[in-house]
């Protein structure tokens, strides 16, 4: 299978694991041996003071990347503090220098996790086939967007994609109703 690095996975209805209930996982890694990803609309407990620019302080919820341990991990825009690009302006740092720097500029989109979402090898493909989870392009939009209604909109964007591959169409307009 090629690499889903980079995709969303949205759960599906029937997706019976309640750590993944309506959720939406970014895909930072992929490949044969296992997948690695960070739930995106799973908001934690657990907030973060930081100062934003003028020094006004703000908290930060830090979201649930799912129900594995793992360091803190930012999910940025700054190519600077990058370990890891996932799509163009998409970046994930887990390294407490980059998570330091970025925490104390705090300049937006900024997301942060606690945790994180982990497949074995063979595992994601499993239930990809049993029907746990569609895929879908990942956007910045997306992936830096209003969390409430991230499964709505990449549910809607999966199966768009499905109907057009099924249909045959080449390309779809992103407003189609202007035709």
């Amino acid at each position: 299978m090629e690499s889903l690095a980079g995709k969303l996975l949205v759960a599906s209805r029937r997706l019976g694991d309640p750590n993944f209930t309506r959720s939406v996982v970014l895909l930072i890694h992929h490949d044969s041996r296992g997948a690695l990803g960070l739930v995106l609309n799973r908001a934690g407990t657990e907030r973060l003071e930081v100062t934003r620019d003028g020094g006004r302080r703000e908290e930060v919820v830090v979201m649930t990347g799912g129900p594995l341990e793992g360091p803190l991990t930012a999910v940025h825009a700054d190519p600077d503090c990058s370990e890891r690009d996932v799509i163009p302006v998409v970046h994930v740092a887990a390294g407490p220098p980059h998570v330091d720097t970025l925490l104390a500029a705090a300049r937006p989109p900024l997301r942060i996790f606690r945790g994180y979402s982990g497949w074995g090898g063979g595992q994601l493909e499993k239930e990809l086939a049993a029907g746990a989870w569609t895929v879908a392009d990942a956007t910045a939009d997306l992936v830096f967007g209003d969390d409430s209604s991230l499964w709505r909109r990449a549910s809607r964007r999966a199966f768009d994609a499905l109907l057009a591959r099924a249909l045959g169409v080449r390309h779809v307009p992103s407003e189609p109703w202007h035709n």
